[in-house]
């Protein structure tokens, strides 16, 4: 299985609607972790399906991911992948002062042969994904920001930059064509 993880926070909806207008279903899971309070994630998930081909969906905790769909975290809880293919969704306490937390979501993942793993940051305060996208990296993970020059707040793509070695520093429509070739 593929999996791609993407974490963001203030900034991060435009960046995300930009990066996945037009993507059509592709062969891997993506789960999308913004920083957003529960009411909005319906909102949010609602005008994502409107502009991918992917079936988005906001999990309820349980689902089996599968390629050709995208999983948005609810607000207010951790997405976790159990055995890197079931999603339990937690209550326990923020990370880097929030929930979701895409590091919770990250550092879920167990390196596996049979699975390759992206995981990309984009725009954001604070420093939630610099520990993820470290331990990304560690266990075979392709990971990439995005480009600072181009966020609304670039401190969590410059805290991922300086947790790790980043594959690639990336522009929102470079990140567009990244996902497009994992076909």
């Amino acid at each position: 299985m593929n999996i791609l993880i993407i974490g963001s926070s203030t900034g991060g909806p435009r960046i995300i609607f930009d990066i996945f207008n037009g993507i059509p279903v592709l062969p891997l899971a993506i789960i999308i972790v913004q920083h957003m309070p529960e009411s909005t994630t319906s909102r949010f998930a609602k005008r994502l399906s409107q502009l991918t081909t992917m079936n988005v969906i906001v999990p309820k905790g349980g689902e089996v991911i599968v390629h050709g769909s995208l999983y948005v975290a609810p607000g207010d809880h951790h997405l976790v992948l159990k055995n890197n293919e079931t999603i339990i969704l937690e209550k326990s306490e923020k990370v880097n002062f929030v929930r979701p937390s895409v590091d919770v979501t990250m550092t879920s993942l167990r390196s596996d042969p049979r699975h390759a793993f992206y995981g990309i940051i984009l725009s954001g305060m604070g420093c939630d994904g610099a520990q993820g996208l470290a331990y990304m990296k560690k266990i075979g993970a392709q990971v990439f920001i995005q480009d600072p020059d181009t966020c609304t707040i670039s401190s969590m793509p410059e805290a991922a930059f300086k947790a790790t070695n980043i594959d690639q520093v990336l522009s929102p429509e470079a990140i567009h064509n990244f996902i497009l070739s994992l076909k």
